[in-house]
């Protein structure tokens, strides 16, 4: 998971230096927030402008990151709270490793929601500094 902060660029390198050694594919999950007015229409054009900025924001970084290239990976923009996506993302699909920058654990943290988060997890967690 990456959230654009300074450390996504080293979240990201350890994760696909890692997918890579394994031979396994790499899933980017960036969590965002949709905070509009009641009218759906502008919901829909912000999730819109969202989701183009964030896939703008993923290119410039991939372009930074050479080891992206060689590993096959999925860049997915999604709308909710960082641990509600995280455990979507771990009931639905076979993951066999979360890496997280110590950022997003301290939002986790600050929302009261992180030890209940972990306590549920699956799969081993790597918190990149």
């Amino acid at each position: 998971m990456i959230d654009f902060s300074p450390n996504t660029q080293k979240v990201l390198q350890w994760a696909a230096e890692d997918a890579l050694k394994d031979h396994a594919e790499l899933l980017v999950v960036y969590p965002y927030r949709l905070k509009a007015q009641k009218d759906s229409d502008q919901k829909i054009v912000l999730k819109k402008q969202l989701e183009q900025q964030a896939y703008h924001n993923f290119a410039q970084l991939k372009s930074s990151l050479p080891v992206l290239d060689l590993v096959p990976h999925t860049f997915s923009p999604e709308v909710g709270f960082e641990t509600d996506r995280l455990e979507a993302h771990m009931q639905k699909q076979p993951i066999s490793l979360m890496v997280l920058s110590s950022d997003i654990a301290k939002v986790g943290e600050l929302h009261n929601e992180w030890d209940e988060f972990m306590s549920r997890m699956t799969v081993p967690v790597v918190l990149i500094p």
